[in-house]
């Protein structure tokens, strides 16, 4: 009996090497697609919830009450956007006015509920409104009320598939006689970090960096981060304004900076969404 070689069907041997160099390529491709899809960003919505330090302002609404084009208030949320790639959507539902009680008690929150999708981010900031005592319907126990009611944004936007995330309020231009700058949240600050620790979300420490950064701005400097408008600038502030709660457009944007570089340090996915060139707003020390 003739023994055959191994050689002596070559047709059939290529086609047989050609059909597994096509299946391995096959796999390879498909793999490359799934792990493709994995790396592509999906499009979020980025809300945030909070007072008039973050919230949204109507340019017009503003021209018209102060009697000039383009007056400078401005929220921190704002210009968040500036900092997030077009994956990312802000939608700033922050309310002027409105402490963590509040926000809640006047229907806000339930219009950020109804709007939230699976893999969305919330950003809560409160404290400025929830100090004043003098008003029972905003006025919050910094480790009572306040602290639960920031536990329960982040504990309810998490059950409906979303990422919170808890910031400090940030810090009031207030100095001393003797030039330092003076805390003017106490308890709420450490009750904010608290609340995020046992939520288990991360925390943007906003009252440190904004702390940090007017106090080296010193007394004259971070005038410009807030409201301090020279008389008959506008035409309805003939003696001018002194506001330092909020925030200029270069102190919005200052913040928005210092929460990003605050975004880039923690562990929320919302930092993947981080443009990789970001606008330098911080005035130069």
């Amino acid at each position: 009996m003739q023994i055959k070689k191994k050689n002596e069907y070559p047709g059939i041997y290529s086609r047989v090497t050609h059909l597994k160099f096509r299946f391995h390529f096959i796999h390879f491709c498909i793999l490359l697609l799934v792990f493709m899809a994995g790396c592509a960003q999906r499009e979020v919505q980025v809300f945030c919830i909070g007072d008039s330090t973050m919230s949204h302002y109507d340019l017009k609404e503003m021209e018209e009450r102060y009697g000039g084009a383009d007056f400078p208030r401005r929220g921190w949320g704002m210009l968040l956007s500036s900092f997030l790639n077009d994956k990312a959507t802000v939608k700033n539902l922050a309310v002027s006015g409105r402490s963590s009680k509040s926000f809640r008690a006047e229907g806000y929150w339930d219009k950020v509920t109804e709007q939230i999708r699976e893999g969305d981010f919330v950003i809560i900031q409160f404290g400025h409104n929830d100090e004043k005592s003098e008003d029972p319907k905003r006025y919050t126990e910094p480790f009572g009320t306040f602290k639960e009611n920031l536990i329960e944004y982040a504990k309810e936007a998490e059950a409906l598939g979303a990422h919170a995330l808890i910031a400090t309020p940030i810090a009031r231009r207030r100095f001393d006689e003797g030039s330092k700058l003076v805390d003017t949240h106490g308890d709420y600050v450490k009750a904010s970090r608290e609340a995020a620790h046992e939520a288990g979300v991360p925390l943007i420490d906003l009252n440190k960096l904004t702390m940090d950064y007017l106090s080296n701005l010193g007394v004259e400097d971070s005038k410009a981060l807030f409201l301090h408008i020279e008389p008959g600038e506008f035409e309805k502030l003939p003696e001018g304004m002194e506001d330092n709660t909020h925030l200029s457009k270069k102190g919005a944007c200052a913040v928005s900076e210092m929460f990003s570089e605050g975004l880039g340090q923690s562990k929320s996915p919302l930092k993947h969404y981080l443009l990789d060139q970001r606008p330098d707003c911080k005035i130069s020390l």
